[in-house]
């Protein structure tokens, strides 16, 4: 777990931590409608606290898309090899990819022999009787 993720969350367990302290307090010292109130005003500040960090959770994120048309080949991350057309032979084994990050998040591939991916290619032999 990344140290600001750790934090952030002792940061939250601490802070639910003391509000349910907080009320427990409220109604043996005062009274239960008292709670009652402070309750559900603290609910409804949590939840529109939840309801921001899901927003912010959802534009962060990145959505891939991928399409592939026509004897095309895509892909959403990486791909150690790509044989497309007729009578190839491959003897060597497939070749290892650096694993990058994806570079996009659109991937798109069309028409045959054409190939496209996110993240490395290690190799791609295309088009008819080709040997490896």
């Amino acid at each position: 777990m990344q140290e600001w993720k750790r934090y952030a969350l002792v940061v939250c367990a601490a802070v639910c931590g003391t509000a349910a302290a907080c009320l427990v307090l409220v109604a043996v010292f005062m009274d239960l409608e008292a709670a009652d109130r402070l309750g559900s005003v603290m609910g409804a500040v949590a939840g529109l606290a939840g309801l921001a960090v899901s927003v912010w959770a959802l534009a962060g994120s990145r959505h891939l898309s991928v399409e592939a048309r026509d004897g095309a080949v895509a892909s959403g991350g990486h791909v150690g090899r790509v044989i497309s057309g007729h009578r190839n032979e491959a003897a060597s084994p497939p070749a290892t990819p650096l694993h990058s990050p994806p570079a996009s998040s659109i991937v798109r591939a069309s028409g045959a022999g054409s190939t496209a991916a996110a993240g490395d290619i290690g190799e791609i032999i295309t088009g008819d009787g080709n040997r490896s």
